[in-house]
């Protein structure tokens, strides 16, 4: 069984369906494969065109519109912005963009626990998602639909969130979502 892989269309991929129809050749391959829904866990993460500068206030509202489409398909309730959290969120995007590095360690060694403590935050649970070189808040969130622990925080035991995005001096986006589920009083 032979398989024949097309990069491009036109006259080079006719005449390679019409060899393997010649040559007797009963299976075809196209690749890439196309990749059907933002879910499809098999899918790599894209890698998307740089675009221009985008709008904080603009990620936010996006990065908040698909975290609580995800969770609806769960039968979670929507997630509230926290300004504790959102602080937390852009402090550690902010600081991962100077630093040029994706961690959830910050340069103080601190992790999310600590950092949103710091600031006031008294939680029951706490996580985080981070990311770095998605262009737009589709396509990090699609990465982290397709990564079942990010997924898991996204659609899991949280009511809060907050998020961060920056850019490091080389136009790379650094994005930090910080979620909560507060202390009872």
């Amino acid at each position: 069984m032979s398989f024949v892989r097309f990069r491009s269309t036109g006259v080079f991929a006719a005449l390679a369906v019409v060899l393997s129809v010649t040559l007797g050749c009963v299976s075809i391959q196209i690749w890439p494969k196309p990749l059907t829904t933002p879910d499809d866990l098999d899918a790599p993460w894209p890698r998307p065109d740089r675009p221009g500068p985008m709008e904080l206030d603009q990620v936010r509202e996006s990065l908040l519109t698909f975290h609580n489409r995800a969770r609806a398909e769960k039968k979670s309730p929507k997630l509230e912005v926290s300004r504790i959290l959102q602080e937390a969120a852009q402090a550690h995007a902010e600081e991962m963009a100077a630093r040029a590095k994706m961690t959830h360690t910050g340069a103080d060694g601190s992790d999310v626990a600590e950092r949103i403590q710091r600031l006031g935050y008294r939680y029951r649970r706490c996580g985080e998602n981070i990311a770095y070189g998605h262009y737009t808040p589709e396509t990090v969130m699609r990465g982290w639909l397709t990564s079942p622990p990010h997924r898991k925080n996204i659609q899991g035991g949280f009511s809060q969130v907050g998020f961060g995005y920056a850019a490091g001096k080389d136009g790379t986006p650094y994005w930090c979502v910080t979620f909560g589920l507060p202390a009872r009083r």
